[in-house]
């Protein structure tokens, strides 16, 4: 009887085998079949000042995958003209067959290729379907002509120049100094007269250094550092504590008015060149009062804005600070577009 009961559960789990062998279904992916993609423009040219406006849409096709299919993600892809896209940036889409870029989503992943700002460039775009952790299928590249803008990150630091021979002397507001890219590091132009300085964060005396009396080393609180009358592109190296002031002929870019802190009799406020003919400065300006750009504390060279829309007119009007109280701002001045940004900061 036993043996009768082993043998019906053994003819019992072949057949259940045999069943589930034949209700496997093979899956085919259809390798010929790929997206299509179309670009909404075939040349963009990219503006900070439009950053939050659309640039650029890509969209595509939906491949015959041969069977029922599900994506996992889909991925526009950008490489340069050259690129086999090994190295290729990579933005996810937040919805199938289609992506709108931003001016400043799509110029983000242009600089991270180091494609030349303010210059024409031609990159490739595929879109990429990714079915799963182990495949994908991709489109063929399309060319886009684009002109990215210089990416600016935020090169404001709390870190300044104060004492008797700035335009402020010891009571500031200081003059500052800028990120560099080295973690520790600032720097910046500055006007000095015969006269004391000390370097210190925040405008305020509670971290500040002066020198220790060794080769331009520096100590906390340590002594006023003896200067003469020039312009300096100075350094303050945290890393190190030390610090140097190189005289410079650079040609400078500075504000100039009664909204900036040194009024319309300067020296004027002085902006940090941030490449590619764009000029940054992070300053405190008077609400009602108004500003200009001028070279090297002169007027032979200086802009406005006679049509008050943030374009730069050669000689034109005052800037006029109103419709908000006296606050802290990044101005960035871009004269290749010949353009300028205010943006008042928290």
């Amino acid at each position: 009887m036993k043996n009768i009961l082993y043998k019906s559960i053994l003819f019992l789990c072949v057949t259940s085998l045999f069943i589930s062998c034949d209700d496997t279904e093979t899956v085919v992916l259809n390798s010929t079949s790929i997206p299509e993609v179309t670009l909404s423009e075939s040349t963009v040219v990219l503006n900070e000042t439009n950053a939050d406006l659309d640039a650029l849409t890509v969209t595509w096709s939906e491949p015959d995958y041969g069977f029922d299919a599900a994506p996992d993600a889909y991925k526009v892809l950008i490489d340069t003209i050259d690129g086999d896209f090994s190295s290729a940036e990579s933005v996810t889409a937040a919805m199938p067959f289609e992506k709108t870029f931003t001016v400043q989503e799509l110029n983000t992943p242009l600089i991270g290729l180091e494609l030349a700002p303010n210059e024409e460039s031609q990159v490739q775009i595929k879109v990429e379907i990714v079915l799963s952790p182990f495949k994908s299928i991709y489109s063929e590249a399309v060319t886009l002509n684009v002109t990215p803008y210089p990416a600016l990150s935020d090169l404001s630091s709390p870190w300044g120049i104060v004492g008797s021979a700035t335009p402020n002397a010891w009571d500031g507001p200081d003059v500052p100094l800028y990120k560099t890219d080295v973690e520790g590091v600032f720097s910046g132009y500055v006007y000095l007269l015969d006269g004391l300085i000390k370097f210190r964060e925040n405008n305020d005396w509670t971290v500040n250094y002066g020198d220790d009396g060794a080769n331009n080393t520096l100590e906390g609180g340590g002594a006023d550092i003896p200067v003469t009358a020039g312009t300096y592109y100075a350094t303050l190296n945290l890393n190190t504590l030390e610090y140097t002031l190189e005289t410079t002929t650079d040609d400078i870019w500075g504000l100039v008015g009664d909204a900036t802190p040194n009024g319309w009799d300067g020296t004027d406020w002085p902006m940090y060149p941030a490449g590619n003919d764009i000029y940054v400065s992070y300053v405190t300006l008077i609400d009602g009062g108004q500003l200009k750009f001028r070279l090297n504390n002169d007027w032979a060279n200086n802009y406005g804005d006679s049509g008050a829309d943030g374009t730069l007119d050669n000689g034109g009007d005052n800037i006029i600070i109103t419709n908000t109280s006296t606050g802290n701002y990044k101005i960035t001045m871009d004269l290749f577009n010949q353009t300028y940004i205010l943006e008042e900061l928290n």
